[in-house]
């Protein structure tokens, strides 16, 4: 079989192809040294796409990426496939193509790539791009200064109606493809760090600092290990009386769960989004010096086989368990004049809520409010549960929880040596969630609704550095007032008419 080529796809707002540093030719130098990576070192091609116009968006871009292979795969002769290694937006841009060209055409078997090895990934999108244009071009110390198109921020945001159907596509399609057992195999790699530069740090944007990632993109939002949860309030019956409707579908029961394939995902130890000091790609140099991610790169061009890519998933598995145990989860900054600041890097899970109802339409008019213990209270959460939370801009009801695990399952207390660095964390379970309508007594409504008996807690539904959806369908009321007949034949007022009860029947 003859050797793959190597290509590179960048991230964003990207104008200079030095945004590669030394890792190119460092690749081409390992493949050169016997025992190397089995990679065609004489055809290297890097990637160069514009991300900083507002009209491009992802999929543009992967159709241009389409159009660009064209001719790299032409000379290179007939049949030659490719190992492709991107950079942050990189990732959901190949992704974009490999599902636009190839898996939805069922042509799965004739794509040329054959390892797709993901650096720092925004699969799931970014918390910095809610940030916008301007704001993240003023942040010179990540981006240059440039400003990112409109169109690939839209995509890149949390909870986007993009990037969302991209991943359950991935979720719900892929499962049943089993990239890596086919004819033509096909290897996906997720590599992310979670170490934060403080020479990068943005004072003014804390984003750059949030535990649970690497300065832009969390380790939730990289890896493709994801699920998809349904759960939903049951419907309304014939002639039932309003108050034992709005007792019964007071309930949310789980109607469906699926899982994405296994996919290889390694927590990259000590480095950071961006830069040439802790970079996952910008601080890699053309040098025989050890670096986490050039090891952990050559691993993954290693894999030839299902086999390979399984017992590869295993050991990034144990390996992520290892760099997380408590122990090691300090980081200790040497700041001077102040004592030396630690850092705790727990892991975390995200958790994309979509609230819909069961006639397809979003519900923005809720409040989400999750909580705990036996007497089901906001007030009884844990400290420090929740690191963040955003509602996506363009799709009112998609909303972003990004959930500290170690303070909802709870941790052993952690030290530095002889320094007590935090104590133990005491869990509070079991979580659940509430939905509270904003209005009532309307004609058309939606109304309260928790977890049902079927679902035991919300920390059941998630997982430590991985994307949990969660549709939440509520049953759509329709009130008897929105439409009456009468025999009165004189003219009457009807607009304070009482709602009147709900009517049953499909949506």
């Amino acid at each position: 079989m003859p050797k793959p080529l190597l290509v590179f796809v960048h991230g964003w707002s990207v104008t200079s192809t030095g945004t590669y540093g030394g890792l190119p030719a460092r690749l081409k130098a390992e493949a050169a040294r016997e025992g190397g990576p089995g990679i065609d070192v004489a055809h290297v091609h890097l990637g160069q796409y514009v991300s900083f116009r507002d009209e491009v968006r992802i999929d543009d871009i992967a159709r241009a990426f389409e159009a660009a292979l064209g001719p790299v795969l032409a000379e290179a002769g007939r049949g030659r496939r490719f190992a492709c290694i991107t950079h942050s937006t990189g990732g959901p841009v190949v992704r974009e193509w490999l599902d636009r060209h190839y898996v939805r055409t069922g042509r799965l078997d004739d794509c040329p790539m054959s390892h797709l090895v993901m650096l720092a990934p925004a699969n799931f999108g970014s918390a910095l791009a809610q940030l916008g244009k301007s704001r993240l071009g003023a942040m010179k110390a990540w981006f240059g200064g440039i400003e990112p198109g409109q169109g690939v921020l839209d995509w890149l945001e949390l909870a986007s109606p993009e990037s969302i159907a991209l991943n359950l596509r991935w979720i719900h399609d892929y499962p049943a493809l089993d990239l890596p057992s086919r004819p033509r195999p096909v290897f996906p790699f997720v590599l992310s760090g979670d170490a934060i530069d403080r020479k990068l740090y943005d004072h003014v944007n804390a984003y750059t600092g949030e535990t649970g990632g690497d300065g832009v993109v969390r380790l939730a939002a990289a890896n493709l290990n994801a699920s998809h949860l349904v759960l939903a309030q049951p419907a309304l019956a014939p002639g039932e009386a309003l108050p034992a409707a709005r007792k019964r579908l007071r309930t949310l029961d789980k109607v469906s769960a699926h899982r994405a394939p296994a996919t290889a995902f390694k927590i990259v130890p000590g480095v950071s989004h961006s830069g040439e000091r802790m970079g996952i790609m910008g601080s890699v140099g053309n040098d025989a010096r050890p670096h986490p991610t050039v090891d952990a790169i050559l691993r993954c061009l290693g894999v030839r086989d299902a086999r390979g890519y399984a017992a590869l998933c295993c050991e990034f598995e144990r390996e992520n368990a290892e760099h997380q145990a408590p122990a090691r989860r300090v980081e200790v900054e040497k700041v001077p004049v102040l004592p030396d600041r630690r850092y705790v890097h727990d892991p975390h899970a995200m958790v994309l809520f979509r609230l819909l109802d069961d006639s397809g339409a979003r519900v923005p008019e809720m409040n989400l409010l999750l909580t705990a213990g036996p007497s089901a209270d906001p007030n009884q959460l844990p400290q420090g549960f929740l690191t963040d939370r955003q509602g996506n801009r363009r799709a009112p009801g998609n909303l972003c929880f990004f959930l500290n695990h170690a303070a909802l399952a709870g941790c052993p207390e952690i030290r530095d040596g002889e320094r007590l660095v935090r104590e133990a964390l005491v869990p509070r379970p079991p979580y659940g969630l509430r939905l509270l309508p904003r209005q009532d007594e309307q004609l058309v409504e939606h109304w309260l609704a928790e977890l049902g008996a079927d679902v035991a807690s919300l920390l059941d539904l998630v997982r430590p550095n991985e994307t949990t959806i969660i549709d939440l369908r509520l049953t759509r009321v329709v009130r008897e007032g929105v439409l009456r007949f009468t025999r009165q034949l004189a003219a009457r007022k009807f607009r304070d008419d009482p709602p009147g009860g709900p009517i049953a029947g499909p949506p």
